[in-house]
């Protein structure tokens, strides 16, 4: 049997990462020179570097293997290297085993006459699956630039080798969460020849049956735009490039959304993004797992106060909201859902989405005033909540004076350029404001300021993915779009100060840090399927990025909208109950958005979606489910898991809104402890009700778009 990998904790040392282990005794590192090899290995992972080729084959003690590992780059004069091509591999450096520390860094420097020199910078960590790689140019005298830097390459020979019978698949991650994009497990099977399968940041080669897997992505993220590509011939993997520059010939990338190169990366030496490769007896383990070491390495902003619930206007009302609809969604939510249990920690949070401008000066001070004023019979207070995009401007007039800048600046002095000076064009209709210009900073200081002096807590922030594209942008220190963006949401960090809860809804999915919640995926409202915009369609992120939440943010499901005069809301009860679990299984965060100040059909449906204190309860624990399986491509798992107090949560969905279904989830996929046990118990978590005890599976009959929450103990 291979062994399963289990983190235990998590920590930082002398700034580097280090990950304990629980599954074996501990092993330390080692390394050693023998003829032309370098080994380096813990008890899980060895490292063969052969310094006669300047390639290294990673192999695990569960059999998996990467093979002739290599690092390369494009430079700016279109000279291409790999450490392959060179002529000398050297160890430069062996960490010195009496030190403390669980982490252990190796360099290995290629030099070869007419090339710069190439570093490549290995990482073991003492008992720990996973190592982790990044690449450094470094030219002995001038400086050098490169677009395209391949911290990791894998070409042909059948490098990625897993259990022969595997039937792999291989996860696409998108680097953003904008246009409906999803998530796709795609079978290596099914990959043509002649095509590269791409995926943002991270991607997992798994088998679905077996679970298991090696995990592949960057765990550095200020500096570059991170890919993996994948290439197959003959039903296997046949090269895999993991580089930092995400770029297309044309410059055009529709799934970054950028219309010029990546920027050019230029210096004294130049590092590529620095990659996690770890093997794992589960797929789902070795994604957690890498989130928590993007948390260890950048920590996710913390909001004191917990996962929000509240009411938000936009699928409401959009364009058509007003102070009257504010207020009154606000005495509803008061008056006939917080007796309910509406709520968290004693607050709610009423949020006012995009036209909030429609309210006056005068209407918007009395509106926040009257919502802080407000109080639900428990003592729930009420906080007012505001939306602003920072990077994105959505007039055609360019000429207009920038907000908060004395008239010094205009909208077209920040405006992000082309390399030739020509304005961007528009993303989601709107134009890309640099960052890193002083009139954007002294606007978004303005904002900031204004926002919070009267009185607002909650911020949503959105199309922040227009901060990220690449251009030329006005400060010469800063070289790529993710080097921007870093630099204009640290502002929004530091000018807000933890006083308002940050809301990222349109936005890259790293570099992570700056926002305490960030939409799973895009747009969603209330119908189970059929659009870009259901439940299903919210659940696909769910599926295959439920590992982001509590590492990277609290994962904002969107809203929960009910009743047909709002957008795409739910029809029905039993709908707008499976749109609800939907988000309680995401971690939690609810905000309706429903006509809650005059539409009777939704007052009706929120008055017996919301009244359920049990899920509430569940939701307020915080917690993502994860998927029972991964084998549904581009579409939403049908079952969802995860650990409780005294058992074990399996949430189930039909995600036809015409068809009964019948849903069988074996026990031995759920939980073994709970596949040993001779009759497990379940009970209906929304009412209480004991059902029929499952031996082997758990089989549920669903109604049209209904979904369930169970709970499986083992009986006494």
């Amino acid at each position: 049997m291979k062994p399963r990998y289990k983190v235990s904790r998590l920590f930082m040392l002398t700034g580097a990462l280090v990950v304990l282990a629980g599954a074996y005794g501990h092993a330390e590192v080692t390394s050693r020179s023998h003829g032309a090899e370098v080994t380096l290995q813990n008890q899980l992972v060895t490292v063969e570097y052969h310094t006669q080729t300047g390639k290294m084959d990673v192999v695990w003690q569960d059999g998996h293997k990467l093979l002739n590992l290599e690092s390369g780059a494009e430079l700016a004069n279109r000279q291409r290297l790999a450490t392959s091509a060179y002529s000398i591999h050297s160890l430069e450096n062996t960490p010195d085993s009496g030190k403390s520390s669980s982490s252990h860094e190796y360099t290995i420097r290629n030099t070869s006459p007419g090339k710069p020199d190439l570093l490549q910078r290995v990482w073991l960590y003492d008992d720990m699956p996973w190592i982790a790689i990044e690449a450094e140019l470094a030219p002995q005298a001038s400086a050098i630039g490169t677009r395209h830097f391949d911290a990791v390459m894998l070409k042909g020979g059948n490098p990625v080798q897993m259990t022969p019978d595997a039937a792999l698949r291989v996860l696409h991650v998108p680097f953003d969460n904008d246009m409906w994009f999803r998530y796709k497990s795609e079978p290596v099977a099914g990959l043509k020849a002649d095509e590269t399968y791409s995926s943002e940041e991270v991607t997992c080669i798994y088998d679905n049956v077996s679970r298991e897997a090696i995990v592949i992505g960057s765990i550095t993220h200020n500096i570059w735009k991170t890919a993996i590509d994948v290439r197959a011939a003959g039903g296997a993997i046949n090269d895999l490039d993991v580089y930092g520059g995400i770029s297309s010939p044309t410059g055009v990338r529709t799934d970054t959304h950028d219309t010029v190169p990546h920027g050019l990366v230029r210096g004294g030496k130049v590092i590529s993004p620095r990659i996690f490769i770890g093997s794992f007896a589960d797929w789902r383990d070795g994604l957690e797992t890498y989130g928590k070491v993007n948390a260890a390495l950048h920590p996710p902003l913390v909001w004191p106060a917990g996962v929000p619930m509240g009411w938000n206007s936009w699928a409401a009302y959009a364009g058509k909201i007003n102070d009257h609809r504010y207020l009154g969604a606000a005495a509803f939510v008061r008056d006939a859902l917080i007796p309910q249990g509406f709520g968290r920690d004693n607050v709610v949070y009423i949020n006012l989405d995009a036209f909030w401008s429609n309210l006056d000066a005068v209407q918007l001070t009395a509106a926040v005033a009257s919502i802080k004023s407000m109080h639900g019979a428990d003592g729930t207070r009420f906080e007012p909540g505001i939306y602003w995009t920072p990077f994105a401007y959505w007039s055609d007039d360019v000429d207009v004076w920038v907000e908060g800048t004395g008239m010094k600046y205009r909208y077209r002095d920040i405006l992000l350029k082309a390399p030739d000076g020509s304005l961007l064009p528009k993303v989601d209709g709107g134009r890309a404001i640099d960052p890193s210009h002083p009139g954007t900073k002294e606007r978004t200081r303005y904002f900031l300021k204004q926002f919070q002096q009267m009185g607002f807590h909650y911020l949503k922030l959105d199309f922040l993915s227009h901060g990220s594209l690449e251009g030329s942008h006005y400060d010469p220190a800063i070289q790529t779009g993710i080097q921007a963006y870093s630099v204009g949401m640290q502002q929004i960090v530091d000018e807000t100060a933890n006083r308002m809860f940050l809301s990222l809804s349109i936005a890259p999915l790293f570099p992570s840090g700056y926002g305490h919640a960030r939409r799973i995926s895009c747009d969603t409202k209330g119908h189970i399927s059929g659009s870009d915009q259901s439940t299903e369609y919210m659940l696909n992120s769910l599926t295959y990025g439920w590992w982001t939440s509590k590492n990277l943010y609290i994962t904002d499901p969107d809203h929960v909208v009910l009743g047909e005069n709002a957008d795409q809301g739910a029809r029905t009860v039993t709908e707008g109950r499976s749109r609800l679990l939907s988000a309680i299984i995401s971690g939690g965060m609810i905000l309706d958005s429903s006509r809650l100040a005059d539409d009777p059909q939704g007052q009706e449906l929120a008055r017996a979606v919301y009244d359920n204190r049990n899920l509430f309860a569940v939701g307020s624990e915080g917690r993502a489910f994860h998927p029972v399986e991964g084998d549904t491509g581009d579409k939403a798992a049908a079952a969802f898991t995860r650990r409780a107090a005294d058992g074990v949560y399996l949430a189930v969905f039909n995600y036809d809104e015409k068809q009964p279904r019948t849903i069988s989830v074996p026990l031995s996929r759920i939980d073994q402890q709970l596949a040993a046990a001779p009759s497990i118990a379940v009970t209906d978590v929304a009412t209480r009700e004991a059902l029929a005890p499952a031996r082997g599976a758990v089989t549920v009959e669903l109604s049209p778009a209904e979904s369930k929450l169970l709970k499986l103990s083992q009986q006494p």
